[in-house]
């Protein structure tokens, strides 16, 4: 991952990386199509005998959670890389929760994430807290 460069006047990072844009894009994306699938899976009696569709459904529910499982992975390694960087550099928790939300808020603006109240930075940031910790 090339290191993202630093404004000085606001002391936040101006570029994401592709890769990390990339890795994000993919998990918004899986983790928005494994939720359809579940509510498809969810309209299905499971306590009763399946049919062949309701087989179909639950399977195609299975591969999606993987796909998000995986998606998921890639990102959270990118927000990590990130994380022992600034870690490493010595920055504080707080400039490292500064700074990762900062680079959540450039993928929303550049189009690589859609805006989802919040939820996917609350996650992000998760991860930055039990990376730096760690």
């Amino acid at each position: 991952m090339v290191f993202p460069q630093r404004s000085v006047a606001e002391d936040t990072f101006q570029v994401v990386p592709p890769i990390v844009a990339t890795a994000a894009t993919a998990y918004q994306r899986a983790r928005r199509i494994e939720k359809e699938q579940l509510a498809l899976m969810a309209r299905h009696d499971l306590l009763g005998d399946w049919s062949d569709d309701v087989r179909a459904t639950v399977l195609e529910a299975r591969a999606r959670i993987h796909e998000a499982r995986d998606a998921r992975a890639r990102f959270r390694a990118q927000v990590e890389q990130f994380v022992v960087a600034l870690r490493a550099a010595r920055d504080p928790l707080s400039a490292v929760l500064r700074h990762t939300r900062s680079m959540v808020q450039l993928l929303e603006r550049a189009g690589a994430i859609d805006s989802d109240d919040g939820w996917l930075e609350a996650e992000v940031l998760e991860w930055a807290i039990e990376t730096y910790e760690s």
